[in-house]
Parts: C-alpha cells; structure tokens; sequence
C-alpha cells in the first residue's frame, strides 16, 4: 500500500472500454515498472531500446529513479490500489540548457492499438508546451509503422535519420 496516493492526471477509458488512470510515475512504483518492462515482448522490447538483449540492472534503475527536475514520467494503469498494473509508460528528459525534451513511450504488447500511447504522449506535449519546452524529440525504429503513425496525428514531422537508415527522427513543437 503506498504512503500517499500520486495525484490522478485523468481516468479515461480505451478503445476497448477499460477504465485506465494517467499518473506521474511515483518513487513507490519501481517494482511495478520493472515487473511491466520485464513483461514486455523481445520485440516491444527491442522497439523501446534497440536491442534484443535484456536491460541492465542500471538501466532499470535509471528508470525508475531519475531527476524530477530534468524528467517527466507518466504512466497509464489500470485496477487500483494493490491490483494497480502499469499498462504503459512515457516519459520526456529535458536537454541540458532546458529548450528542447526527448521523450520515450512504451505499450505493453496487450494494450497496444488503444489509443493509450496517443494519449499518454499528448499528455506529455501538454506538459512540455507549459514548461516552455521549444521541441520534443524523439526515435523509433524505421519498421515502427504504429508509433510513426500516431506521432504524424499528433503533428510530429517524421524522417529518417541521415545517419542511421533504420532509424526514424521524430521532432515537434509543442
């Protein structure tokens, strides 16, 4: 049982009609994201660190204890209280002079074609336009047909990466 409960963003429902809550990632949640990134296919997997192996025990810990003032994390769940599961979870990383953000979003394999990324990631260029972040960037693996799509309806310009033929550049102002 958490200490306090993290402020709730939006309760929205899917697609599919599953109640789910948009929250900040809290400091409470570190096992519930590892449990959620280890769920995740090899090919989601991949997809969000362009790699098949495994993340390190670092990276973990990276993600799920970062720098509040340089990073934004949210997360989508559904259930409550101690049946709460993290279905998906993005997040922005400012630059280090404070203009622009690189933001990062995963859907775990069973939630995806929802509306949950789209969603989660408007929710981020909301934050960003009131923080007065100038550009949100991010990449995706060139065969990312869905996450492509869904950043060109959330207007993000979309080309490939001059240096790296399998990777896409994503990049919007919010």
């Amino acid at each position: 049982m958490r200490a306090s409960e993290p402020e709730v963003l939006e309760r929205w429902r899917t697609k599919a009609g599953v109640e789910l809550l948009i929250r900040p990632v809290a400091a409470d949640d570190a096992a519930r994201e590892v449990h959620f990134i280890q769920s995740l296919s090899p090919q989601t997997r991949y997809e969000r660190v362009f790699s098949h192996r495994g993340l390190l025990p670092g990276e973990l810990r990276q993600l799920v204890r970062f720098d509040v003032r340089r990073e934004i994390a949210l997360l989508a769940a559904s259930g409550r209280g101690p049946d709460e599961e993290i279905v998906a979870v993005a997040r922005l990383k400012k630059s280090a002079d404070g203009s622009s953000c690189e933001f990062a979003l995963v859907v775990g394999d069973a939630w995806q074609r929802q509306g949950i990324g789209e969603r989660l990631l408007g929710r981020l260029l909301a934050l960003a336009k009131r923080a007065g972040i100038q550009r949100v960037t991010g990449h995706t693996l060139a065969t990312n047909t869905p996450m492509k799509s869904m950043c060109r309806k959330l207007g993000f310009a979309v080309q490939p990466d001059p240096d790296d033929a399998t990777v896409a550049l994503l990049s919007i102002a919010p």
